[in-house]
């Protein structure tokens, strides 16, 4: 799947991801992306809930916008 084209960037830094895009990954208003650069590449993704500490996606609890896993709450009350 390839959405091939060519975007400016406007005066303040931002981007638009065209509807086809959006679309095809899913993503809505609102939604969190992570951004990271890869390789001397910008690597754009939807960012999931993951633990503060392992980055484990499963078995999380939020605490004030923050997210950690049992393993770690376990841990960290030793």
């Amino acid at each position: 799947m390839a959405f091939p084209s060519y975007k400016k960037i406007d005066d303040v830094g931002r981007i638009v991801l065209s509807k086809d895009i959006r679309h095809a990954l899913g993503l809505n208003t609102n939604d969190m992306l992570k951004i990271e650069v890869v390789e001397n590449k910008i690597e754009i993704t939807k960012a999931e809930n993951e633990c503060l500490f392992c980055k484990t996606t499963t078995d999380l609890m939020s605490y004030k916008g923050k997210y950690i896993c049992k393993n770690c709450l376990k841990a960290l009350n030793k």
